[in-house]
């Protein structure tokens, strides 16, 4: 089991982005109608017009006439929720430069490729690559392979960056329509312990599903998140240092790996853990329970 802390993307180390903007600029001379839309760049919000004839009027401190709406598409990839996606046609790429880091984490990804560069600076010797076809198809007989749809990979999580402090680190997503990314981290790995097997996943559906009097059931499809409860093993030489992790992660959304192998993107998921409990079962190991709770 690993554990990816993020390290914030801000204006200050996002160096550059292809995401483009589908509202223009607030503007203290325009008037806007009902419902009218507009971003405020520096903030990286969108705001929605709620008061109609609207002039004069700043987003961010005018409550009665906008409301906050959610994340601009250039920074929707930087918040804590999945469900809000940055997006660009044909494909979107970004350029960060976090610092120290050796880890780097995407969910919610929509697209063909996913291709990684590290350099050595901005304009620096490239350092590390990693590309990856998005395709997550298992086929396992002549009839799939002909027959089944294809998979979207939506999660990757890359733990073997080499640590530049002045490393600038381009994503990006390729795709034939609209490339899609929901979250998009960069931070340190904890290795936490080694995954048991009976690790169990699961998802809780925020869908509705409402029975009226009569038997007729009716659905509201909604985002849903993902679930994970595994039982780690460690040595007793790590039990202070997981524990001190775990505390220090505490109410922090994390990136977080099960396990390495190919095949069990289940148990990878972008969340916060609910608990964990340490069992200092033998003279040289231990058993750490963790329950991590994913966000849409």
């Amino acid at each position: 089991m690993k554990v990816v802390k993020p390290t914030p993307i801000t204006s200050a180390n996002l160096v550059s982005s292809t995401a483009t903007e589908a509202h223009s600029e607030w503007s203290s001379v325009t008037t806007y109608a009902l419902n009218d839309r507009v971003i405020l760049a520096a903030a990286g919000r969108i705001y929605q017009c709620i008061v109609d004839p609207n002039t004069n009027h700043p987003p961010a401190s005018s409550p009665l006439y906008w409301i906050d709406v959610g994340p601009t598409n250039k920074w929707a990839m930087f918040d804590e929720k999945i469900s809000t996606q940055s997006a660009q046609a044909t494909a979107l790429t970004v350029v960060i430069k976090p610092g120290y880091v050796n880890s780097l984490a995407v969910f919610g990804l929509e697209g063909a490729t996913l291709a990684v560069t590290v350099r050595d600076g901005l304009s620096g010797p490239v350092v590390y690559t990693y590309t990856k076809d998005l395709d997550g198809t298992i086929i396992a007989d002549w009839y799939q392979y002909y027959f089944e749809s294809s998979v979207q990979l939506a999660d990757v999580v890359l733990t073997d960056l080499p640590p530049y402090g002045d490393a600038h680190i381009t994503v990006e997503v390729g795709s034939g329509g609209t490339a899609k990314c929901g979250i998009l981290i960069a931070g340190t790995v904890y290795v936490l312990g080694d995954t048991q097997y009976g690790a169990t996943a699961s998802i809780t559906d925020y869908s509705r599903k409402d029975t009226d009097a009569l038997g007729v059931t009716t659905f509201v499809r909604r985002a849903y998140s993902k679930r994970m409860s595994a039982s780690l093993m460690l040595p007793n030489s790590q039990l202070n240092k997981v524990q001190r992790v775990l505390a220090d992660l505490r109410a922090t959304p994390c990136a977080w790996l099960g396990t390495d192998s190919a095949g069990f993107e289940p148990l990878t998921m972008f969340g916060f853990y609910r608990d964990f409990s340490i069992d200092v079962a033998y003279p040289a190991q231990s058993y750490c329970s963790l329950e991590v709770e994913g966000l849409t």
